[in-house]
């Protein structure tokens, strides 16, 4: 039955290999395009695969990782399994296939290559839960080294069987696959992708496995491209990548087909020949042709190669198009082979060379004769005397950016002076580097900010000009101004200036006096001038100072007198203030005495005794609440008399316990310990604890109401007690008890626990009376200190 991959239980693996290290291969950028288009049309909306489900490797390092990802695909897939790759392929000796990796060379593809016996040891596994596996080589079989991609001898696509699966295969044993340089994708994915994204009519539906090998076949015959191969096991024939784009939609006739263009057809010279390298829209065999394109486009060269060059393991395309293209230059006779290793290797590679000098130094080896071009600018002697004399020649901010380029640590002027056009410039950045250095040290301190900035910007090519041939200043000299000398006294920071400049001999001495001369003698001048009258100005001023000092004098005795006036009366202020605290002190120390007493009339033993008895009074108080409530109930309910009276005695375990904690309280707050009638909150028990412990009761009287030791029918309860009289019952109580049952000890057993429970509730009762009543004692203390000044 045709039908689509479950999307939940289904994945696919993507590899490939665009970027090879040996020479013998030929780099395929072509494949990145297979990958991330594949990718893209089988999880499209149509497609049978989720973004998730789907995974790429481009260019992986090793075999490891690819032989990991498949276990890994392996193990999670129980209903299709898609397995994909595209590169080169090295034919063993005795049959069986290698894919090539990255680092792949055809002398030791045994340990550097994907064996494809591993990928169908994996999915013909126990742990392969695949019901359906395809796997899809687009790769020459060859172990041959040819530009392209190349086949090798027959029965290949039954070699590659994998029991239970479906194999496409891009060509038959002894044809090429083809990779056509500068095409987006190899032919054979090329013709898949097209096939996934247009359909084919009258397929219907779903673009079943059969159905599309069977379309690249006729469309491969059509064109005279290598005819693929296919292989199916089972009903694999009958599984969708996709939905058929091409089939209407369901209840409508279907469209017209709009014709789509067939990818143009290659040429067997495409196939074979050295591929070119395409940059601005032009091929380029020979290196003066790429030098030419590069001085014509250096931005776009610059960008394409150096700016994004990825890393060792995954380099960008660009610079991975460019280094197999340079690998092409392997002639020791016509070639500089060891040049172009320099190059590649120490160069190019360089993470600290900007891509623009990385750029030039592509130039030179291309084409050392050829003129000079720095981003995208000639650069000649007379161009260099203008970029370093730039402010006298009108220079803008592209010469600025040069010069500071050049006097950086990775300046290109070692590089631009290997060409012939600018052989005079070799030996002259080092002592130029070592002059701007010495110049840039200098101490400006004294420099006027116009002069540190003159320096900063005319100072570094003013000494680099000065090292060019004397025929390239020609024609920026009639540009410089001519300078005059100052007359003397010159000023401090000149005379410094002209030293650090070397002279007014040299290139740097001669536009610093022309620039600063004359500003320096008016400077002079003006300091003479300004000498005679700071002269002036400080006789005038000794004279005022004199007249300052004797009005000072003046001022200086009568503040001696105000302050003889002041002492006076601040000693008087002084015993006044003394005679306030004295009465101060002793109106506290009456307040101290009279709050001791009352203190100690607090404490006194008669005092303690009655808070004493105030606390038995409470204690009893809270006993005999409950107490009476048991025997008001005992005499209305009618349930046993040892009942009630078990109950009365829980309830003076409350009382007691209760004490334990007044007793010491009312005995240490004396006086304090007073409660009142009026205020139920200084006697009422607190309400968690009186519910505790009535709670307490209430269970132990609903449990053991009934039960008595005494023999007989008769109950001691309140109605024996109105029907018999007192005699009597007092007669019935008195009588000795039987053996008790085991109800009886059970009840008795359970009056323990109610009796630590009574005990608890009183304690804590006592204990949160005791902590509110001291509470309010000690407010009451801080209060009757602070009323009496004592705090």
């Amino acid at each position: 039955m045709t039908r689509l991959p479950d999307p939940e239980r289904s994945r696919a693996l993507l590899f490939g290999t665009a970027a090879y290290e040996a020479d013998e291969l030929a780099d395929l950028p072509a494949v990145g395009n297979n990958l991330a288009d594949l990718r893209t049309a089988l999880t499209s909306p149509l497609g049978a695969f989720t973004d998730e489900r789907c995974t790429v490797m481009l260019d992986p390092p090793s075999a490891i990782p690819v032989y990991d990802a498949l276990r890994h695909h392996a193990a999670e897939t129980t209903d299709t399994l898609l397995i994909y790759f595209a590169g080169h392929g090295l034919l063993k000796m005795r049959g069986g296939l290698y894919l090539a990796l990255p680092h792949t060379r055809p002398g030791n593809v045994a340990v550097s290559g994907f064996d494809y016996d591993d990928l169908r040891e994996i999915l013909n596994s126990p742990r392969c839960g695949a019901d359906n596996k395809i796997v899809i080589v687009d790769s020459c079989f060859s172990g041959r080294t040819i530009p392209g991609m190349s086949g090798g001898t027959a029965g290949l696509a039954q070699e590659l069987d994998i029991e239970g699966s479906c194999l496409l295969t891009a060509t038959a044993a002894n044809e090429r696959a083809l990779a056509l340089p500068g095409e987006t994708y190899t032919t054979f994915t090329g013709e898949l992708l097209h096939l996934l994204r247009t359909g084919i009519p009258d397929a219907g539906p779903l673009l079943t496995l059969g159905a599309v090998g069977e379309e690249l076949r006729r469309r491969a015959l059509r064109r005279a491209l290598p005819l693929p191969e296919q292989q199916f096991r089972g009903t694999t024939q009958l599984i969708a990548l996709t939905r058929n784009p091409a089939a209407p939609a369901a209840g409508t006739p279907p469209p017209p087909a709009a014709p789509v263009p067939p990818p143009p057809r290659p040429s067997a010279a495409h196939a074979y020949v050295s591929r070119a390298l395409v940059l601005a829209g032009t091929e380029h065999a020979t290196k003066k042709d790429l030098a030419a394109t590069v001085r014509e486009h250096w931005a776009t060269a610059a960008d394409r190669f150096f700016r994004r060059m990825g890393t060792e393991a995954h380099p960008s395309e660009g610079w991975a198009e460019l280094r197999s293209w340079l690998r092409q230059f392997n002639d020791h006779r016509s070639d500089d082979v060891e040049g172009r290793i320099v190059l590649v290797d120490t160069c190019l590679t360089d993470p600290r060379l900007p891509p623009d000098h990385k750029l030039l130094r592509l130039l030179h080896w291309l084409d050392p004769d050829g003129p000079v071009v720095y981003r995208g600018r000639p650069i000649t002697y007379d161009s260099l005397a203008r970029v370093c004399l730039r402010r006298y020649t009108g220079g803008g901010k592209r010469d600025t950016e040069l010069l500071n380029e050049l006097a950086g640590p990775h300046g290109p002027l070692d590089t631009l002076a290997e060409f012939s056009a600018l052989d005079r410039l070799r030996g002259v950045r080092r002592p130029w580097h070592r002059a701007l250095r010495a110049w840039r040290d200098t101490d400006t301190e004294l420099w006027p900010p116009e002069v540190r900035d003159w320096a900063a910007a005319v100072g570094p090519g003013a000494l680099l000009a000065a090292r060019l041939p004397p025929e390239a200043l020609a024609a920026v000299r009639p540009r410089l101004p001519a300078g005059a000398r100052p007359p003397d006294p010159g000023k401090r920071w000149y005379d410094t200036l002209m030293r650090a400049a070397g002279g007014r001999e040299t290139l740097l001495g001669r536009l610093a006096e022309a620039e600063w001369s004359e500003r320096a003698r008016q400077e002079a001048l003006a300091v003479a001038r300004e000498r005679e009258r700071q002269r002036l100005v400080a006789e005038k001023e000794r004279e005022r100072r004199l007249r300052r000092e004797r009005e000072a004098e003046r001022r200086r005795q009568e503040e001696e007198q105000r302050r003889q006036e002041r002492l006076r009366r601040a000693a008087e202020e002084e015993g006044e203030r003394q005679r306030r605290v004295q009465q101060e002190l002793e109106r506290l120390r009456r307040r101290e005495a009279e709050w001791q007493a009352a203190e100690t009339a607090r404490l006194r033993p008669a005092v303690r005794a009655r808070a004493a008895l105030r606390a038995f009074g409470l204690a009893a108080l809270w006993a005999l609440t409950p107490i009476v409530a048991v025997w008001l109930s005992w005499w209305f309910t009618s349930y046993e008399f040892d009942a009630a009276l078990t109950l009365s005695w829980l309830a003076c375990v409350v009382g007691a316990a209760a004490l334990y904690r007044l007793l010491p309280c009312a005995l240490r707050l004396g006086g304090a310990f007073r409660p009142r009638l009026r205020t139920p909150s200084t006697w009422l028990p607190p309400t968690r604890e009186a519910l505790v412990a009535a709670a307490l009761l209430l269970v132990y009287g609903l449990i053991g109401g009934g039960s008595s030791p005494r023999p007989g029918s008769l109950k001691a309860d309140s109605d024996l007690l109105r029907d018999r009289g007192l005699g009597t019952f007092l007669g019935y109580v008195s009588q000795n008890g039987s053996s008790p049952s085991f109800g009886d000890i059970l009840i008795g057993l359970l009056a323990l626990p109610v009796m630590a429970g009574c005990a608890w509730a009183g304690w804590q009762a006592g204990r949160t009376a005791v902590q509110r009543w001291e509470a309010v004692h000690v407010r009451a203390r801080q209060e009757s200190r602070r009323l009496a000044g004592l705090d």
